[in-house]
């Protein structure tokens, strides 16, 4: 039976695992198919990753599984392979939930631990395609804007997309050819209203530019408002409003070009929402207090003064401490309780706080809680624990190793990244 580097064989994929590949066998090594889904039957192409994994590439589908769609249906940039921006292009819509929730299953079984039963029901949260509210796109010498293609640094243009909104599409033309015009590569980061506008971008220069504010002059127009930094990331130039209003679940969030936070335009709402029901499910004391390590611009800080709770909200990056700032003022003109916000890390006010603390709220960036972090929780040992992360292998690996002390009372699943393997899972955590 074949199974060496560079042998072309067919094969029935078993199930997807985290990385998104889909996973097959031939009766010798485990092989990884990029794009395979559930009970595709696949004609590939094998290559070698070590000595017991192979990885094959898709010639064709021979007979598609039931997570696929008509190929007629797929993105032609991601069908010819001219863009990696999404690695499930093909997966239909509706099969997300059951492909997502086994891999988050499988996550926390292989790597936390944790049983179907100690996991709990895993509700879901759909979305549907463009969805982008941010973006970082990629701009060549000859003005070309997109992502990079599978494995590459060549940049696939836009002309057609998924995961970016219509809004964007619209004006990546004018933009496409401003940058074709100057011949500056570089990074373009995005941000948009809920309904498209405004369209802010940051712009980041591969090399030094001799005349920023000519490049952000024409810029402006097909943008709403324009940063152009130098390559080391300082600010060049700038014209018209680097920050919009995000109106979300009833609250208005300020956010700048350059700040973290929740991308999903279709789930803004429903995720705020998600989140005042955990909060609500915590039963926190009355003028208990709360612990947001990885605060960001305060999504996750707002249901928290909702309740009551007395809240210090901890951000590392400037930008997004910065909007922080604003919205907790602006929360606290609406009568509800001040926010501690606090420039820094997770670390150190985890090190610093003594308690007693009612509930510590944890979104951490894709790496996962720290070692320090998960010692300083443990320590404090709060009733409620709110874990919410984008990785289900790195979120396993953190509540397993906190599971001694908690067990899991609620957890969601929110398709936040559509087309692609990625899944926001928010788990809340009672005391034993």
């Amino acid at each position: 039976m074949p199974d060496e580097p560079g042998d072309v064989v067919e094969l029935t994929v078993e199930r997807v695992v985290p990385g998104g590949e889909g996973l097959a066998r031939l009766g010798g090594p485990v092989i990884l198919i990029d794009g395979g889904l559930p009970g595709d039957r696949l004609r590939v192409r094998l290559r070698p990753d070590g000595p017991r994994l192979l990885r094959g590439s898709v010639l064709s589908v021979l007979s598609p599984g039931p997570a696929r769609r008509a190929a007629v249906e797929v993105c032609p940039r991601a069908a010819d392979g001219s863009c990696g921006g999404c690695d499930w292009p093909a997966a239909r819509l509706e099969s997300h939930e059951g492909l997502k929730r086994e891999l988050v299953r499988d996550a926390l079984r292989r790597i936390g631990g944790l049983g179907e039963a100690e996991a709990g029901s895993l509700r879901w949260i759909g979305s549907e395609r463009n969805y982008r509210l941010r973006n970082r796109l990629h701009v060549d010498s000859l003005g070309r804007i997109g992502f990079f293609a599978p494995m590459s640094t060549d940049v696939s243009g836009l002309d057609t997309c998924e995961i970016v909104s219509r809004h964007l599409l619209a004006r990546l033309g004018k933009l496409a050819q401003t940058f074709a015009e100057s011949r500056t590569p570089g990074e373009l980061e995005t941000l948009e209203g809920i309904n498209g506008a405004p369209l802010l971008g940051r712009f980041r220069p591969a090399f030094a530019l001799g005349a920023p504010d000519q490049l952000a002059d024409r810029l402006m127009g097909p943008l709403d408002g324009i940063e152009v930094l130098t390559p080391e990331g300082g600010r060049a130039a700038s014209r018209g409003p680097s920050s919009l209003d995000l109106v979300a679940g009833g609250v208005r969030f300020r956010v700048s070009t350059g700040s973290f936070f929740q991308g999903n335009r279709y789930l803004l709402a429903p995720f705020l929402d998600e989140i005042r029901r955990f909060v609500r499910l915590s039963n926190p004391r009355a003028g208990g207090r709360a612990l947001d390590l990885y605060a960001g611009g305060g999504f996750l800080t707002r249901p928290l003064v909702e309740a009551g709770l007395a809240t210090t909200a901890v951000e590392p990056d400037g930008s997004s401490a910065e909007d922080l700032a604003v919205n907790a003022a602006g929360w606290a003109r609406e009568g509800l309780p001040k926010v501690e916000v606090r420039r820094g890390t997770a670390e150190e006010t985890a090190r610093r706080e003594r308690g007693p603390v009612d509930l510590v709220v944890a979104d951490p960036p894709r790496a996962g809680l720290s070692p320090v972090v998960k010692r300083e929780i443990l320590r404090l040992a709060p009733p409620s624990i709110l874990m919410v992360s984008c990785d289900p292998a790195t979120l396993a690996r953190d509540l397993g190793s906190l599971k001694g002390l908690y067990v899991v009372r609620e957890s969601t699943l929110l398709d936040l990244f559509p087309g692609t393997h990625h899944v926001e899972t928010a788990v809340l955590l009672g005391r034993r």
